[in-house]
């Protein structure tokens, strides 16, 4: 008899822990983040170039300890792309902490839709603003089939957004992201040295073949003399001349306002914040 109760209390122990960690399930309060950051099931990376993007943005959300997922699905199962991408973080168990940190990027093929979706403090690091601009700079490589290089760019962005996050200034419409702002400037001065260069070699060329050329006085010393003779000669109104001056007008501003706008996730409930795109 007490051999018996011996054996039940480890079992009771195993039971009572699993109790414990299906509750935290259920509530959301989930301690440790789905290992899988990166879920190729539309099949649009190498085996590589998975697992280098794997390892990349395990480090990243391990660093900031917010999740940052890319998921690729052949289609949304006639779920619009928002709600399905909401579904799909939360039923894979993605997110750090209570409230589930972290940011995910869903491509899905059949519609030709992504969405970026946003729970916890990944929603203040990533604002309207700072969604934009990411959509802005993967959509190009989604269009062109380019599918590393858009992962590897939403990478770098998830990374570059959640240090500045970490220092206390998250990119917004009072602290925009200017990218490679050095670079662009040597570049700048590299085209601007070319087309000095260009200009120098057509006005040597010009002012070569210019050499033999004198100025005439009037009009009448460039014609051949005998070869013309005017026997009548009329004013004709041939051409009327409008000049037209565009009035410029101050670029648009971008569409996200200061902030993250938010809704209610479904699947897992909590907010969440996000933005969808075409490519």
């Amino acid at each position: 008899m007490r051999m018996w109760k011996e054996r039940k209390k480890p079992l009771r122990f195993a039971a009572i822990l699993a109790v414990f960690f299906l509750c935290l399930n259920g509530l959301g309060l989930r301690a440790f983040a789905n290992d899988t950051k990166v879920a190729d099931e539309a099949d649009l990376l190498t085996e590589e170039e998975e697992q280098e993007l794997q390892e990349r943005l395990s480090g990243i959300a391990e660093e900031y300890q917010s999740d940052v997922v890319v998921a690729t699905v052949d289609s949304c199962e006639g779920m619009d792309v928002q709600s399905f991408t909401d579904r799909y973080y939360y039923r894979n168990g993605y997110g750090y902490g209570p409230e589930l940190d972290g940011i995910i990027l869903l491509v899905s093929m059949r519609e030709r839709r992504f969405h970026l979706a946003t729970r916890g403090s990944a929603i203040d690091t990533f604002t309207d603003y700072g969604l934009e601009v990411i959509d802005e700079e993967i959509t190009p490589h989604l269009s062109e089939g380019e599918y590393a290089e858009a992962f590897e760019t939403f990478a770098d962005l998830a990374e570059e957004f959640l240090e500045e996050d970490a220092n206390g200034s998250p990119y917004d419409t009072n602290h925009t992201y200017e990218e490679d702002s050095i670079k662009s400037i040597v570049y700048f001065f590299y085209a601007m040295g070319i087309g000095f260069f260009a200009a120098i070699v057509t006005l040597v060329v010009l002012v070569q073949q210019l050499r033999s050329v004198r100025v005439k006085n009037e009009a009448r010393d460039y014609v051949r003399e005998g070869s013309f003779r005017i026997t009548r000669a009329n004013d004709v109104f041939l051409y009327r001349t409008v000049s037209r001056t565009r009035i410029q007008q101050d670029p648009p501003e971008r569409s996200g306002g200061g902030g993250s706008t938010v809704h209610s996730a479904p699947g897992g409930g909590g907010r969440a914040g996000g933005r969808s795109g075409s490519f």
